[in-house]
């Protein structure tokens, strides 16, 4: 992993290096590591004097590197505020890109600022996502022919019931001891889990559907020093749930939002998304969608942090739990409530 966080101005493709070139960029620049994703993609930030760019390395087998450009442009014409893309080279799979800077929602929020000033714009662009932008999804193949249904939801909750429940609890889901004992109940356990599973999903996937970034979240949003608020990672874009990307964003276990500031944001987006239903129905249907989108998450941490090297995503995991414990505690399905076991 440690080679994949180092770039040298030597490993930039012919391509790239050209278009440096004509902004005074050589193998005298700055060159430092900006970020990364789960999927192996490593951002660099490359200083030349006042000029930065980004270099997004992406690698060979990374299925989403040409969705990625191709969402992006579809969101550049569109007016979505992501990044802009300067070069690419499709071979070496290096893409040069505008440096968003460094000042992610989740830092604002952590070192202090108010937040509610901040997601309500956040929750202006999501808004704005799932409506304006979402008349013309037609014109974007990647994101029309992607439907996050049941099966990707029933995907989320056994990645969850994997990682988390069988991987970090040590919970026995149909595994057998010395003697088998455990056998019967663990498959019994097993199939009750997977029946909640399923039911949860198919009253998700009843949900109406939007465009859906999938990872909108506070570490994927980027805050200009005027206040803009620009999108990152969002390759995922599809069609799915339009409480999805919400819980996402007030649930998110990075930030663990009041009460009082969650209900203020979610009335905000009831108002400005002109959603048909009451308010106390909404958030209903709000807290089916936290629960498969936390749940997703827990399982994430666990697997980045015990599978990946990623030690990072271990300290997520308590919040994780509280901020599911939190949405079972409202929904008020107490069948429900065996997803997340008692210690």
């Amino acid at each position: 992993m440690t080679d994949l966080l180092h770039l040298e101005f030597a490993q930039l493709s012919p391509v790239l290096v050209k278009f440096l070139a004509r902004y005074g960029f050589n193998e005298t620049c700055a060159i430092t590591l900006a970020g990364t994703a789960g999927s192996r993609r490593v951002y660099f930030r490359l200083k030349e004097g006042l000029r930065t760019f980004i270099v997004l390395v992406s690698p060979s087998d990374d299925a989403d590197f040409g969705r990625f450009l191709r969402i992006t442009q579809f969101y550049r014409l569109m007016n979505v505020p992501v990044p802009m893309v300067y070069c690419i080279d499709d071979a070496a799979h290096q893409v040069i890109l505008e440096d968003l800077g460094d000042r992610r929602l989740y830092d604002l929020v952590k070192a202090g600022e108010p937040p509610l000033e901040l997601y309500r714009k956040v929750i202006h662009q999501l808004v704005d996502l799932q409506t304006r932008c979402f008349q013309f999804h037609q014109e974007c193949p990647d994101i029309r022919s992607r439907l996050f249904d049941e099966h990707d939801l029933l995907w989320e909750t056994d990645y969850y019931a994997t990682q988390y429940l069988q991987g970090h609890r040590g919970i026995d889901l149909g595994g057998k001891d010395a003697e088998g004992a455990k056998a019967g109940k663990g498959a019994e356990e097993k199939a009750r889990l997977y029946g909640l599973f399923r039911e949860l999903a198919r009253k998700v996937d009843a949900q109406p559907k939007s465009i859906m970034h999938r990872d909108f979240q506070s570490q994927n949003l980027m805050i200009q020093f005027d206040g803009t608020v620009r999108i990152i990672d969002y390759q995922g874009s599809r069609l799915g749930s339009v409480y999805y990307d919400l819980a996402s964003l007030l649930l998110d276990p990075y930030t663990m939002l009041s009460d009082a500031d969650i209900d203020e944001l979610l009335r905000y987006y009831h108002a400005k998304s002109l959603n048909p239903l009451p308010y106390e129905d909404m958030f209903r249907q709000f807290l089916l969608a936290a629960s498969q989108r936390v749940m997703q998450a827990l399982g994430a941490y666990c697997f980045l942090s015990r599978h990946k090297g990623l030690p990072q995503f271990q300290a997520y995991i308590d919040p994780g739990e509280k901020r599911l414990a939190w949405i079972l505690d409202r929904l008020g399905w107490a069948e429900l409530n065996a997803i997340l076991p008692k210690p």
